[in-house]
């Protein structure tokens, strides 16, 4: 089983100083990020809609095999608006040309409860985006029921799987696969913050133990599991870039029986990660 770990988002500035180094600008701060991790998860394609030039743009500062996941715009997420889908999917079109676009996500909101419309909703996106290799994440526990996985596998997208605090009313943390690959999103376990700000919400560093959880989970499915995309979501200070690489570690350390892919571009001379 291959394992792909990165971060979601990577230009933020409270992480020059801590994962880039000192007085790196914005502009340069994806060229950095390739030599450290082999994929990233757009995060910014969230509140705005995205045009295909942004995308071009990026990609054009990252090396052959590097990949992306593209988040959905809320509209369609969270304002359940497919207006924005069709100029979304051409947005995507230099990604998919360059064989550079892993796959699409969609993080629906804790009030998208599992209904018939919302079931409705997700079968319609599901047929709109077939072929950009979708990603659900649900919030509401009302998805948490073993007929979720098998519904979306047939449907075709990938259900993700999450860390989150042990709230009653959240699609709670662990394992769930409705295919041959994993989504992990590791976001948080603050729960007396979780319905704060995102800033609150996503101040959390992992420790070994609760990374260890999930090298002894993707062990767990490595007979059944072609890949694992693991992206952690903890961006306040650097954070994520910290556990992500740790992760990878450990992921060597504990499991070398799984293939964790490598950056696609190395460090320059005068480059070097502030966490080695």
């Amino acid at each position: 089983m291959e394992v792909w770990v990165g971060t979601s988002g990577y230009s933020y500035a409270d992480w020059v100083g801590v994962f880039y180094p000192n007085g790196m600008r914005p502009d340069r701060m994806l060229a950095y990020y390739v030599t450290q991790f082999p994929l990233v998860e757009l995060n910014f394609t969230f509140y705005r809609l995205p045009t295909r030039r942004d995308l071009d743009r990026l990609a054009d500062k990252t090396p052959s095999g590097f990949q992306f996941l593209v988040k959905l715009p809320q509209t369609i997420s969270h304002d359940l608006d497919l207006h924005d889908l069709a100029p979304f999917r051409d947005s995507l079109q230099g990604l998919e040309e360059r064989r550079q676009l892993l796959g699409v996500l969609a993080q629906f909101p804790q009030r998208f409860h599992d209904t018939v419309s919302n079931r409705d909703y997700v079968r319609r996106l599901a047929a709109e985006l077939s072929g950009q290799g979708l990603a659900i994440e649900f919030r509401h526990v009302s998805w948490a029921k073993p007929e979720t996985p098998r519904w979306l596998g047939e449907l075709g997208p990938h259900l993700v799987s999450v860390d989150v605090p042990e709230i009653p009313a959240l699609f709670p943390r662990g394992l769930v696969q409705s295919g041959d690959l994993v989504y992990v999103r590791l976001h948080s376990r603050r729960a007396a913050s979780w319905y704060e700000s995102d800033k609150e919400r996503y101040d959390y560093s992992y420790s070994d133990v609760e990374m260890t959880e999930w090298v002894e989970g993707l062990r767990s499915v490595a007979n059944r599991t072609s890949r694992a995309w693991v992206l952690f979501n903890n961006c306040q200070r650097g954070q994520a870039a910290a556990n992500a690489l740790r992760f990878a570690q450990l992921l060597r350390e504990l499991a070398p029986e799984l293939a964790v892919v490598s950056p696609f571009a190395e460090m320059g001379p005068r480059q070097r990660s502030l966490f080695e």
